[in-house]
């Protein structure tokens, strides 16, 4: 259930701010645009169609897998935690994109897309995913290492939110509402509701026995 009230909490909340945008339609968010086309290079260009991938289910999802294989589930409901905040940060963005409904920017594309523009998928995805995953390897660490890794995992989202708008197929506020979701949900699901999964390992184990 806290799952559940998280998803739909951040749905509403972030579809109200993507209807908000593009009633609004911030007159910075073209001009960003517009500054990053007019000084693209061939080399940065390249960086940023590998910097975005680094956000792409498609590389997140078995990363997610190898991590939970190398961990051999010995705590369930962390690497559940994990399972269900890979599986949220794909899912979340999709229906929001669909209440939105706010077009691609029209500015030239480096990367060819179909869908819907906010909020980025990619960088939703790398935020929740590369900060959950920092979490989870830095337990047992001493602080300083806890802290390069969360360190790291933002610098990444970052930098997948950075290459989104780079290569065209997003706005600014795109890849920031995908920041702000992929954090919110990641760090919600961990903090709030994996200590629900933990209580209920008990009841899950006697129902599986009965």
């Amino acid at each position: 259930m806290r799952v559940l009230a998280i998803l739909l909490g951040l749905a509403v909340i972030t579809a109200s701010a993507g209807i908000a945008v593009r009633a609004w339609a911030p007159g910075f968010d073209v001009q960003a645009m517009q500054a990053i086309a007019s000084h693209r290079d061939a080399t940065v260009t390249a960086i940023a169609g590998i910097v975005s991938d680094a956000g792409s289910f498609a590389l997140l999802a078995p990363l997610s897998i190898a991590f939970l294989l190398l961990r051999r589930w010995k705590r369930p409901a962390d690497d559940l935690a994990l399972v269900v905040i890979a599986a949220g940060s794909a899912a979340l963005p999709s229906v929001v994109k669909l209440i939105v409904a706010r077009p691609r920017p029209t500015i030239e594309h480096l990367s060819q897309l179909s869908s819907l523009s906010f909020p980025s998928e990619h960088t939703t995805q790398a935020a929740a995913i590369y900060l959950i995953i920092a979490i989870l390897l830095s337990k047992g660490l001493n602080r300083r290492w806890q802290e390069w890794l969360i360190a790291l995992a933002v610098v990444i989202a970052l930098g997948v939110a950075w290459s989104r708008v780079y290569l065209g197929v997003h706005y600014p506020t795109d890849v920031a509402a995908g920041l702000l979701l992929g954090w919110g949900w990641a760090l919600l699901v961990f903090h709030w509701a994996r200590p629900k999964l933990i209580e209920d390992r008990p009841a899950l184990g006697q129902a599986t026995h009965k």
